[in-house]
């Protein structure tokens, strides 16, 4: 049984040689094809988007796996972006019929049974294959931070897969949070104008307007944040529910708070890949796509 799946791991560094080598174990692996990799140094992380059928799909994580836990080194890692590990997150999403949906669950709690033995990696579920209802949602998994662990183990809140006490090798790895989820959209929206403290304030101020657990739009996730090495502030949001809200809805919705806080929301930034069908209402150049970052037709899912 074949179908095909994409993967979005989420790496702790920047380090140009160790992404390097693992794009190059991503795009080695047959049939699987690397539509992105994009790196933050303020965040000191880097996201990989990959697309192919579901056992290469796995067999280019264990690659990636194997490089990032051999490489980072949590007790040193610093960064703007949560992240409880060297694989901070690992999500796995159906791209085919939903008649599929029971198989990947039983492939990815394998995989993370297989990964977390291997490599000595504590892994937490989330989404489908949390344990545990207050497991589902990711930041739930990620509180407390890699600088939380140790407390974590000690309180009882161990991984689902791998060591059950805070051994050397969880201190160096950290964990990973790891899940079936359906498909997200990974999103930030631009600030300009007035002092950088003032901008900061506002963009946290907009992401308590806009996110779902406050009172807003629905599915949407949202912080704001300043990132030193451009020197941009960002309303950064992850949709959950794009089909219910999108792209265009958020970057419209920021604009307008940002006005009414004196500040502008000229252009937005994708993380990863996109569908097709999110473009309802504006162009990816109406959004400002490509302006911090190279776009083009290989981050356009065809969904």
């Amino acid at each position: 049984m074949s179908y095909r799946i994409e993967c979005i791991p989420n790496v702790s560094t920047a380090e140009p040689t160790i992404l390097d080598r693992i794009a190059e174990a991503i795009e080695s692996t047959d049939n699987v094809m690397l539509n992105f990799v994009d790196p933050s140094k303020s965040a000191n992380r880097t996201v990989f988007t990959y697309i192919g059928p579901v056992e290469q799909v796995l067999k280019a994580t264990e690659a990636l796996f194997a490089i990032a836990l051999s490489e980072i080194e949590m007790r040193e890692h610093h960064g703007v972006h949560p992240r409880i590990g060297a694989v901070d997150v690992c999500p796995f999403v159906l791209l085919d019929d939903e008649k599929y949906a029971n198989d990947l669950l039983e492939r990815v709690s394998a995989f993370a049974r297989q990964i977390s033995t291997k490599h000595d990696v504590a892994i937490y579920g989330y989404e489908h294959l949390a344990s545990s209802p207050h497991r589902k949602n990711l930041a739930a998994v990620r509180q407390g931070e890699y600088e939380g662990l140790a407390l974590r183990f000690n309180s009882g809140d161990l991984p689902d897969y791998g060591p059950q006490t805070y051994t050397s090798a969880v201190a160096s790895h950290g964990a990973t949070a790891m899940s079936v989820r359906p498909l997200m959209i990974a999103y930030n929206v631009n600030l300009i104008g007035g002092e950088l403290e003032e901008r900061l304030k506002a963009a946290k101020k907009i992401a308590g307007e806009i996110r779902e657990r406050d009172g807003g739009m629905p599915g949407v996730k949202a912080i704001g944040w300043y990132l030193p090495d451009i020197d941009l502030v960002q309303v950064s949001c992850n949709l959950t529910k794009p089909n219910e809200v999108g792209v265009c809805k958020v970057f419209l919705s920021v604009q307008k708070l940002a006005s009414a806080l004196g500040f502008e929301a000229p252009s937005s930034e994708l993380i990863g890949c996109i569908p097709q069908s999110q473009f309802t209402t504006m162009t990816p150049g109406e959004l400002g796509f490509g302006q911090l970052k190279p776009f083009d037709a290989n981050r356009i899912l065809p969904l």
